[in-house]
């Protein structure tokens, strides 16, 4: 066996590093494909924003030529300057059952970060704040949210084995249609809407969310800021992660709070279009278009990736206005289902909101670190 390093500008590597996923999970019902076009895109040093402040590597395992493993390390040093240590990621942690393949890679990518003076790997986490983090280590036979990792069992031990040790564990949890908040809960919002001069934003064209997405941008840095994943982004690096999102949006499920004209915290939620990018392998070319359009029509499955409330607004009775109007938004699009993404156990103000209107946690992903 023998651990190949990428080179971004071979075609014939890049291809080999980014195939090798629909080949391992190949019979899984439940994995999803990256869009080929952004998993292109983090090799283009000359396009993609993380580039223009940072650096990463990727690395094969091979085993007489065939690919038994990929893996990709990433120095973000935005990160690492926000945190005031040297911290790298590692993403794209992807292999057969074996141990000593595990071994290989993160070797390589551990002589890598030492090389970058790196004092510990945490991962998996990606080249954008946006991206899903984390390890699954619990819900596997669910469809993930879009942009959300799912991985086999197995590499928990594959990983655990080789000395990583958890971090955080970041948890999503489901609402159903039955499980509709009560309708005291409803007037409680109306009364704190009402009471703090609150009003709810809603569109229903695209194009009316363009001039509201740079302040959205705003309200997230000041709300989770003390958020334990939190990170700055570039001004680059959040158009990138817009445009993901817009491409997918139904803006009857974006919402503005304001209060006095000002804004005062966001909603957003997407349709899941995961089955569609099964369908398609990751394609939008030439007919992948469609599908995913049809899906966006018509799943019954919203992903809920953001809830934000400035610092000044929460722990007032505002929380409970947002839940209100996230339920308000699954009945207008008729979701029988909507996931709440990715909460952090240590972020315990978002977890315990999640307690009270009764989301039922179902997946665990856990973030997890190598001190070097």
């Amino acid at each position: 066996m023998n651990i190949h390093p990428i080179d971004p500008h071979n075609r014939r590597d890049v291809n080999r590093f980014i195939d090798f996923p629909h080949q391992l999970y190949r019979d899984n019902p439940y994995w999803v494909p990256e869009l080929r076009s952004s998993a292109r895109l983090v090799f283009d040093q000359q396009r993609h924003p993380f580039y223009r402040h940072s650096t990463a590597q990727f690395f094969l395992a091979q085993n007489q030529n065939e690919v038994v493993g990929r893996i990709a390390v990433l120095h973000n040093r935005n990160y690492s300057a926000h945190y005031k240590q040297e911290v790298g990621f590692f993403y794209n942690f992807d292999l057969i059952n074996d141990q000593e393949v595990a071994k290989a890679l993160l070797d390589a990518a551990v002589n890598w970060a030492r090389r970058q003076n790196i004092t510990s790997i945490l991962g998996p986490r990606g080249f954008l704040r946006s991206q899903g983090f984390g390890l699954l280590v619990e819900g596997f036979d669910e469809i993930p949210a879009v942009g959300v990792p799912y991985n086999f069992p197995y590499y928990q031990s594959l990983l655990e084995n080789y000395g990583f040790a958890k971090e955080a564990d970041i948890l999503s949890g489901y609402m159903v249609r039955s499980d509709e908040l009560p309708e005291k809960v409803f007037a409680a919002a109306d009364r704190v809407a009402e009471r703090g001069n609150f009003k709810v934003l809603q569109f229903k064209r695209k194009r009316d969310l363009k001039p509201w997405i740079p302040m959205v941008d705003l309200v997230y840095r000041e709300a989770f800021l003390e958020n334990p994943n939190y990170f700055p982004t570039t001004p680059d690096e959040f158009a990138l992660m817009a445009q993901a999102i817009y491409q997918i949006a139904d803006p009857r499920l974006i919402k503005i709070i304001t209060q006095d004209d000002k804004i005062a915290g966001f909603i957003l939620g997407y349709p899941n279009i995961n089955r569609a990018l099964q369908k398609t392998h990751g394609r939008l070319w030439p007919f992948g278009w469609v599908a995913l359009l049809r899906a966006m029509r018509d799943t019954r499955h919203v992903d809920l990736n953001g809830l934000g409330l400035l610092p000044e607004y929460q722990g007032r009775g505002a929380n409970i206005m947002l839940y209100a109007e996230v339920e308000r938004s699954l009945r207008a699009v008729g979701a029988e289902y909507a996931e709440m993404i990715q909460i952090d156990e240590r972020n315990f103000n978002s977890f315990s909101d999640m307690q009270t209107v009764g989301v039922h946690v179902h997946k665990r992903h856990r973030l997890y670190r190598l001190s070097l």
